[in-house]
């Protein structure tokens, strides 16, 4: 499947010819299961748990792979593993990439998560375990005829301002597909999905391989992908169907390789967090034997909830510019585990930036602004994803008074982070549009620190060509260490380099706390959310744990009853989601009861259908 960039960047070119080339040389075996008939329309669904890291990505989507002999048709589901709370969904088609990066409130990779999209004349929706998540109308969405193959890969794209860049310590890597369903478009006659128009055809449980209905790409590549798919990454067991993104001279399933510490970054002078490759055993990733720093005293180790990333206290501030950390004996998750003999990494030190910070986004540092860059340990701010753009000339904009800073802009980007101390900031955004002329040609959402500032921005609408639109956030509390910029696009536009979101320019200022209480860690155990209460079907609970514990959550009714038992094991601390299905229960007021350690909560949860 061709990544949206070099679908738009060579559409009637390259791409021609790229669904059917075949690269030789690729440094990476991939996997992909493609379905021997045809579908049109329908709703489409299938349960994965995605593999987790920068470069490489999990699908599900249709596919008509008769083009070029037949206009593009494409759906997608992208799950970028570079993402903790991210998943890409894209309508491709002769004009374009329809793209959007949808944000999740839990990480995809590490549990099963249902992920379906429904394709009807008049639109097509995606939806997530059960709720609708976004949809798209509209002339692309009428013109989207030719039927297509229900496909599923892993691969590595070569775009790393997409996917991120692959570091090999990382592989291999497996996605699990649980099941696949297909249900037929049946307006009026159906029995599921929105509005009962679909009707069940049939689901696979990948107890096997059905030869009638599913085949594996087997030597299958195209420009832009740097893996070969190949038939021995995939694998059907236990009920799974696993893909399998590999090194080309150990294929399969199969893991002989232990975790390795890619960057370790201080947080005070008295503790640090380390990324690791892989996720981590709970034991051995949380054990202070585990772990050394010549001349430290290590006093604590926690798991964050990506189950690979570790931060560490010490008993006093010790650390230095030379300080290294070793980790001894780690184990990972593989079955059997892999134990890691050593593997360190040199410890980076911050460097703070002063307030006031003015960032001159997708610019070289015009106005006395910082240059912008790509984000990564070693920084203090950046970028994730995105392309720049400039505009023809340097306009003279209404409004403003930072005409050259306005005059770049970054398109299509992931995320924006700048790094600061705990506190409570005013923020300021700013905007140019210099390519759209029509309202709703770039539409989206604007995102900091998890919160919606902007359901709908659309930048020409506001303030056309002429001028700049800046969004003031006043007294916004940053109390993890970072600020968080996302967009998530409405309306994607038309080109690969003006496309998107985009954000020209950042200024913050405010006021740091003097207490520098440590933000690494949660304080307690504690149910801290319950969303949406009241609820349909199914809800997300949210419980946050000081360190690792057994944590027990049930269902009851007002008798007391227990109706189930929605977890009953340990946890790493950390935050961490789960969700309540309760579609065979009838409406009505339930008690949830949640104990971790010797802390106990009950609250009430309201079921309506």
């Amino acid at each position: 499947m061709l990544t949206a960039h070099s679908r738009l960047k060579n559409l009637l070119g390259l791409l021609l010819i790229g669904r059917c080339l075949v690269v030789q040389a690729q440094s990476y075996l991939g996997a992909e299961l493609r379905s021997l008939d045809y579908f049109q329309y329908g709703r489409f669904e299938a349960r994965i748990k995605s593999a987790q890291g920068e470069g490489y990505l999990s699908s599900f989507f249709t596919y008509n792979d008769s083009f070029p002999h037949t206009p593009w048709a494409e759906i997608d589901f992208e799950i970028l593993g570079r993402w903790a709370n991210n998943v890409d969904m894209n309508v491709i088609e002769e004009q374009g990439s329809h793209l959007r990066q949808n944000p999740l409130n839990f990480n995809p990779h590490l549990d099963f998560h249902t992920y379906a999209f429904e394709w009807t004349p008049d639109y097509v929706a995606w939806f997530i375990d059960g709720e609708e998540a976004y949809r798209q109308t509209g002339t692309h969405i009428n013109g989207l005829l030719e039927p297509g193959k229900i496909m599923m890969n892993v691969w590595t794209p070569a775009f790393a301002d997409w996917v991120g860049t692959i570091d090999d310590r990382t592989l291999p890597r497996f996605s699990y597909y649980d099941w696949v369903s297909y249900a037929s478009y049946t307006p009026g006659s159906g029995s599921i999905g929105t509005d009962a128009n679909f009707t069940p055809e049939w689901l696979d449980n990948f107890d096997v391989f059905d030869l009638e209905r599913w085949e594996k790409s087997d030597g299958h590549s195209w420009n832009g992908n740097n893996a070969t798919l190949v038939a021995d990454n995939i694998v059907f067991k236990d009920g799974h169907m696993i893909m399998c993104l590999t090194l080309p001279d150990k294929p399969g399933l199969q893991d002989d390789n232990p975790p390795h510490a890619l960057w370790a970054r201080a947080h005070q002078p008295d503790s640090l967090v380390v990324r690791f490759s892989e996720e981590l055993d709970l034991e051995s990733a949380t054990s202070v034997s585990t772990y050394n720093i010549p001349g430290s005293n290590i006093q604590r180790v926690y798991l964050h909830p990506d189950q690979r990333t570790v931060s560490i206290l010490l008993a006093e501030p010790s650390l230095t510019e030379n300080s290294t950390v070793y980790a001894l004996g780690l184990k990972d998750r593989a079955d059997p585990s892999n134990t890691q003999v050593g593997t360190y990494t040199k410890i980076i030190h911050p460097k703070p930036l002063d307030l006031p910070i003015n960032i001159d986004v997708a610019g070289p540092g015009a106005s006395g602004f910082l240059p912008d860059q790509w984000w990564s340990a070693e920084v203090e701010y950046g970028h994730e994803g995105g392309n720049y753009q400039v505009a023809g000339d340097y306009p003279d904009l209404s409004g403003t008074d930072l005409d050259s800073v306005m005059a770049t802009s970054l398109n299509r980007y992931s995320r924006y982070h700048v790094r600061l101390e705990p506190g409570v900031f005013d923020v300021q955004l700013h905007f140019a549009e210099h390519h759209y002329s029509n309202a709703g040609e770039r539409v989206f959402q604007l995102f900091v620190e998890d919160s919606l500032i902007i359901a709908e921005l659309d930048v020409f609408e506001a303030v056309g060509n002429s001028a700049a639109l800046t969004v003031s956030i006043p007294d916004l509390q940053v109390t993890d260490g970072t600020l968080d910029i996302l967009g998530a696009a409405l309306v994607y536009g038309r080109s690969y380099g003006y496309a998107g979101p985009l954000l020209n320019g950042i200024q913050i200022d405010g006021t740091v706390w003097t207490s520098t209480d440590d933000v690494l860690l949660p304080t307690e155990h504690a149910l801290t959310a319950i969303y949406p209460n009241p609820f349909n079907d199914s809800t997300t609970i949210v419980f946050n744990l000081e360190d690792a514990a057994k944590v027990n959550i049930s269902l009851y009714d007002l008798r007391g009853v227990e109706l189930q038992t929605l977890t009953n094991r340990a946890y790493s601390a950390g935050s961490h989601h789960l969700r309540l299905e309760a579609h065979d229960l009838p409406s009505g007021l339930y008690v949830l009861r949640f104990k971790a350690g010797l802390t106990s909560q009950k609250t009430k949860i309201l079921l309506l259908k």
